[in-house]
Formats: C-alpha cells, sequence, structure tokens
C-alpha cells in the first residue's frame, strides 16, 4: 500500500451547519486555539486535508469544510461560483463563532478566501495561505502567472468537463500529471478520484468556469498589505509565479516544492512551511500555542 494511504480515514464529521437557503455545509473541527480554516480546491473535498487536520489540531482549532456543491455539503443548482463561496464561508464563520482565521486555501479554495476578505474587510483575518493559486486565472498579459492561455483552459471545459466520464478522465490526467510528482498507485488514485468526483459533473463545469474568470488580485494585494500571507508553489511553474508576485503582491511571503498537491504528497514538509510561517509571521506577538 503506497504511503500516501496511510491516513486515508478522516476524522469524524463534526457536523452540518445550515447557512440558509437550504444549503448545510458539512466540517471538521478539531482542537482548540487559533482558528485555521482548510478550503479544499475545486471540485475536491475536505478529506485531502487529513495530515493537516492531524497535525495543527494539536495547536490550533482545525475547521476543514465542504464548499457548496461539494463532498457531503449540499449540491445545487445556483450559487456554483465563488462569490456565493466567499459569502457561504462568512456565514460557516458565523454560526462556528469563529473569529480572526487563518484561511489556507489550495487551489480554487484561495478564490474563496480572497472573497471572504474582500466582503469581510482584511481585518476579519489573522492571515492566509494559498496553496498554489494565482489570484487572477486569466489575463491578457502573457507574462502574468495564470492557469493557462484562454485556448488550454477552453480547450478543458469544453472537451473534458461535458460528462461524468471526461470529468473523471481530465482528474486522472491531472492527478498522475501536475498533482503529484511520483508514481500514483492504483488505490490512492481511485482514493483521490473518488473525492474530486464527488461534484457533480455539470457543477463542477460552473465551479470551474467562474474559477477562470474570477480575478482576485486586487483583494489579494490589499489583503498581503494588512496580514501575512504566505504563497506555496508548485515548482512547474515557480519561475514565472514568483516573478508575477515579486512584482504584483511583493509584501507576500512564498515557498516552492513540490506539485499541486504538495501538502498531500510532502505533508511533513509543508506543515513544517506552514507552522514557521504562522509563528513567525502571525503569532510572533502571542504566546506559542502547543
Amino acid at each position: 500500500m503506497s504511503a500516501a494511504l496511510t491516513l486515508v480515514r478522516p476524522p469524524q464529521t463534526a457536523g452540518r451547519v445550515n447557512i440558509g437557503g437550504g444549503v448545510e455545509l458539512a466540517y471538521i473541527d478539531r482542537g482548540a486555539g487559533q482558528p485555521m480554516v482548510f478550503i479544499p480546491g475545486w471540485s475536491f473535498t475536505k478529506e485531502v486535508f487529513i495530515r493537516q487536520i492531524r497535525y495543527f489540531e494539536r495547536y490550533c482549532r482545525v475547521i476543514a469544510y465542504d464548499p457548496r456543491s461539494q463532498g457531503a455539503s449540499t449540491s445545487t443548482i445556483e450559487g456554483n461560483d465563488y462569490v456565493t463561496h466567499a459569502m457561504d464561508l462568512a456565514a460557516l464563520l458565523h454560526a462556528l463563532q469563529i473569529r480572526n482565521p487563518i484561511i489556507v486555501g489550495w487551489g480554487a479554495g484561495a478564490l474563496t478566501g480572497w472573497g471572504y476578505s474582500k466582503l469581510r474587510g482584511p481585518a476579519a483575518l489573522a492571515g492566509m495561505i494559498v496553496i498554489d493559486q494565482p489570484p487572477k486565472c486569466m489575463s491578457v498579459e502573457v507574462s502574468d502567472w495564470t492557469q493557462g492561455s484562454l485556448d488550454v483552459l477552453a480547450s478543458i471545459h469544453t472537451q473534458f468537463l461535458r460528462d461524468r466520464t471526461g470529468q473523471a478522465n481530465y482528474m486522472r490526467r491531472e492527478i498522475g500529471t501536475r498533482m503529484i510528482e511520483r508514481l500514483v498507485e492504483p488505490p490512492e488514485e481511485e482514493w483521490l478520484l473518488a473525492h474530486a468526483l464527488s461534484t457533480n459533473p455539470l457543477v463542477a463545469a460552473q465551479l470551474y468556469a467562474s474559477a477562470m474568470f474570477t480575478d482576485m488580485l486586487e483583494p489579494a494585494i490589499q489583503l498581503s498589505r494588512a496580514r501575512p500571507m504566505l504563497f506555496c508553489i508548485a515548482e512547474s511553474w515557480a519561475e514565472k509565479a514568483v516573478r508575477y508576485l515579486l512584482a504584483k503582491i511583493p509584501d507576500s511571503q512564498r515557498a516552492v516544492f513540490g506539485g499541486h498537491m504538495m501538502f498531500w504528497e510532502y505533508p511533513e514538509a509543508f506543515n513544517q512551511v506552514v507552522t514557521e510561517f504562522v509563528r513567525g509571521y502571525i503569532l510572533k506577538k502571542r504566546p506559542r500555542a502547543g
């Protein structure tokens, strides 16, 4: 069995929060102290953060949740966009009485985090950790760090995100190339696919399009000026990403290693980078937890 599957069983879901409109968000809530809120990427579930939950619950209050239409949360026809996801996050944090969280957003989950900062203001956050996500997914400037060219992104949407088979083929390709650097064994691939495909393919296409057309550069700049922000960047596009961040968001911190799921493939290294950032930039004026 792959080492990546040694912690495959997640903590039990703590509950479900009704955020209105018939929508319930499923969440995990573990530990005590400074809140850390983990937001999974496009179409994935909270379970991908199992190694972070079990590590950080010793020092912080850790919340991980399934966004609307993902995982065990309510799936809806409307609201599958990152403006609504930010509003959903605000409702979840209010219901759980969480103030000044550290938001950890993977991929499109970072768009939700920046959206929350735009909605509530940077002062509502203690800091933010961005896992391999540019704040603007498309740009007419070829030098910008983006998810890809318009032609590439359009082809993904039109060729793959039309039905369950196409969605599975696309996710299988992503897992085996961009997300994880090492060879992905079949049991691990199937586990990851099961969590990625918990989102209805039509909804996944909606969310994908929303992510590609979402521009969170200005909220990211404003947040970085007011609160600590760390970008964890995959090696495959690190040179372009770092150059972009130095020009556009120079107040942010940067760490480069692994692929798009470096937190899954290299959990010890990822957890250490995050720990050092949190202690050095967010909790530096407070007693250390743990």
